[in-house]
């Protein structure tokens, strides 16, 4: 039986075309949880945090992580954050969990970021030295996390 494949890593790194990557060599379905969220839910990941909060992502990216789990055969690329929620990761690790981009550098990472408009996070849209400074240690804060999963 198909399992689900769990593509996450941090800011700036190449979730969705890892998933589509290892979608393609697996013979799985590709989903991008952000955009599977927005079309359930009509609102995007930026519009969930804005309006309701951090928390209310990671709740809607449960959910959906529930019904993935009934229904194994895909790959998913995950929001950075999913795998740190316990019960978002207790269902990834019945899968396949791959960290994208692992080998890539904190400021590699930022230089991808800080052209993406997407990122739901308040201290990104300024993209300024302090931004960056923020990105590094969050970046240092969570890559002991990732590497779990190496």
């Amino acid at each position: 039986m198909a399992e689900n494949i769990y593509v996450t890593g941090f800011i700036g790194a190449d979730r969705a075309g890892r998933a589509r990557e290892l979608a393609a060599e697996k013979g799985l379905e590709f989903m991008d949880m952000n955009e599977e969220i927005k079309e359930r839910d009509g609102r995007s990941a930026m519009r969930i945090v804005m309006s309701m909060g951090e928390h209310e992502l990671h709740n809607k990216e449960y959910e959906l992580l529930q019904w993935l789990d009934k229904n194994p055969g895909y790959a998913v690329a995950c929001g950075d954050g999913t795998l740190f929620d316990g019960d978002c990761a207790e269902i990834m690790e019945r899968g396949t969990v791959v960290i994208a981009d692992a080998d890539k550098t904190a400021e590699e990472l930022w230089q991808a970021a800080k052209t993406d408009d997407s990122i739901p996070y308040a201290f990104m849209m300024s993209k300024d030295e302090a931004a960056r400074e923020k990105f590094l240690k969050l970046h240092e804060s969570r890559r002991g996390i990732y590497e779990k999963y190496l």
